[in-house]
């Protein structure tokens, strides 16, 4: 899932956007499905506008990556603008026993 997260978007900074009731709206993210981890040469190409913030989450469950490889674009040039990405890290793995 990818989200729309600048900060000057929101009530707290100057928006006009309340972030909960963003953040809760599912409408407002975009969907992706996910490709089988056989080649990586033939994953996903998702562009993204620079000098933008961007929440991204994988899965409905928050599915927990180990690793995530951003590449630029050959169009990319060093004016271009930044991008943020926040991205939740959520270790699941561990059981406990009480």
């Amino acid at each position: 899932m990818v989200l729309r997260y600048d900060d000057d978007m929101f009530l707290e900074n100057g928006g006009s956007i309340n972030k909960t009731e963003y953040l809760l709206d599912r409408s407002n993210y975009a969907f992706f499905e996910f490709r089988p981890k056989l080649d990586p040469r033939a994953g996903w190409a998702t562009p993204f506008v620079t000098g933008h913030k961007y929440k991204i989450h994988f899965g409905l469950t928050g599915l927990d990556f180990e690793s995530l490889q951003v590449t630029l674009s050959e169009e990319w040039v060093e004016s271009d603008k930044d991008i943020y990405f926040v991205h939740n890290w959520t270790d699941i793995r561990a059981a406990i026993d009480v």
